[in-house]
């Protein structure tokens, strides 16, 4: 009997143990890599072990299993050896002889009982609810430790990350294989209960949310359409009156940056900054005035635009379609709208606001309002195409034919009625919310 506080004592030892086990586990798992990542480059102890064992979680799941496996069995073990001595009192009360096969196994099902309780509750249960509440914390500390323990166990948990990597592969999965740890889509999920739980604003959700949605959204949804671009004609690089045609343009559509287009308006010669000609020398050939036109293909998403644009060191590209003419054009200030939401201007035109006339649920916008814009100005979602990007071109496509002014198309709970025609574009649109028994 001397004996028992001693085994008791090494049996709680193990089960300790084996909640750091199920602890480093979890903690490792639920880690993020760019947190330890952030750990290591501020040099915190333990940050490089754990992205070492993030690196071979092959290896640590082999070593924490061995780990997991050998204090459970030892202190199976270690429980069945006093068992009769400890309980027979116990057993005795209960009127079953100690000594006897009944009384021996009703002892060792009592200590199986009393350890397997306290080793889910200290051994498992406390240890993952800690480790999923602080996981860096826990990895920083136990990674060392855990990385010794992998090193001196390194045969087996080599035979048994081996065998784990031919299971893969007669399930057809490689070892290289690695899913994606966060999507877009858990990401906002993510950032939605940061703002619940108060540690981001609303606005930053929102800039998150358009950030991840950038690569979604193509160019010729945001850009400026071509019978909008206001752009300086020219006949050539040397025109003469160069000068004279941009200040010109500049006092009528006071912008920063246009386009120089030869008089057809299909061949772009350049690009002009307005504070280059506020600077330039008026003796010095007005030739230097242009710069070079960055061109952008329509279908291109607007990551891969701005992208362009950040390596280029430019604020201003043309878009143009497959037979190359233009098609747009989208400036820096029309992705930026797309991270931080409209950008209010002083000179800039009222395109796509829509204004409400009459009463609540009618207003009038531009027919070349983007499906985009629609969408995220006016909460209006209408099926995208490959073929078309604005109203007007959902209106021409389920009308099949160049309309007339009063012409309408009913889609969902909104009415598209075609107010004024320019030529054979659609100029503008009344869009008028139906009420429940007009839509049936």
């Amino acid at each position: 009997m001397s004996s028992v506080p001693l085994l008791v004592s090494v049996i709680g030892l193990l089960i300790v143990v084996n909640g750091l086990f199920a602890a480093m586990e979890i903690a490792l798992v639920s880690v993020s890599r760019a947190r330890l990542k952030r750990f290591e480059n501020e040099s915190k102890p333990g940050a490089s072990t754990a992205l070492i064992l993030q690196d071979n979680i092959d290896d640590f799941f082999a070593a924490v299993q061995i780990g997991v496996t050998f204090v459970g069995t030892l202190s199976s073990v270690l429980g069945g050896a006093f068992a009769v001595d400890f309980l027979a009192p116990l057993v005795m009360a209960v009127g079953v002889d100690p000594s006897s096969p009944l009384g021996q196994s009703l002892a060792i099902l009592m200590v199986a009982g009393a350890i397997s309780y306290v080793s889910l509750v200290v051994g498992e249960l406390v240890p993952k609810s800690l480790a999923r509440r602080f996981p860096g914390r826990i990895s920083l500390v136990l990674a060392g430790p855990f990385r010794l323990f992998s090193k001196i166990m390194r045969p087996p948990v080599r035979l048994l990350t081996v065998s784990t990597w031919a299971v893969l592969r007669v399930m057809g999965i490689s070892r290289s294989h690695q899913g994606v740890s966060v999507t877009s889509e858990e990401l906002r999920m993510m950032a939605s209960e940061l703002v619940e739980s108060r540690e981001m604003t609303p606005d930053v959700y929102d800039m998150l949310v358009r950030v991840t949605r950038l690569s979604h959204i193509r160019v010729e949804d945001i850009m400026v359409p071509r019978h909008r671009i206001v752009a300086v004609e020219v006949d050539s690089r040397k025109d003469p009156l160069l000068r004279r045609k941009i200040v010109t343009t500049y006092r009528a559509h006071p912008f920063t940056y246009f386009p120089i287009v030869e008089t057809t308006g299909e061949n772009v010669l350049g690009v002009v900054n307005i504070k280059d000609v506020l600077l330039h020398d008026p003796q010095s050939p007005s030739a230097r005035l242009l710069r070079p036109a960055v061109f952008t293909a329509r279908g291109q998403t607007v990551d891969r635009v701005l992208a362009t644009m950040q390596k280029k060191d430019v604020h201003f590209s043309v878009v143009v379609d497959e037979h190359g003419v233009i098609d747009g054009i989208v400036t820096l200030e029309d992705i930026l709208e797309e991270l931080v939401g409209e950008i209010d201007s002083a000179i800039g035109p009222e395109l796509a606001r829509g204004r409400h006339i009459k009463s609540e649920g009618v207003f009038v916008v531009d027919g070349q309002i983007t499906l985009h814009e629609l969408k995220g100005r006016h909460g209006i979602s209408l099926p995208s195409s490959k073929f078309y990007s604005t109203l007007a071109g959902f209106l021409l496509d389920h009308l099949g034919k160049i309309p007339s002014p009063g012409e309408y198309v009913d889609y969902a709970a909104w009415r598209f009625q075609i107010l004024a025609m320019a030529r054979n574009r659609i100029k503008d649109v009344k869009i008028i919310r139906l009420e429940p028994e007009q839509e049936d």
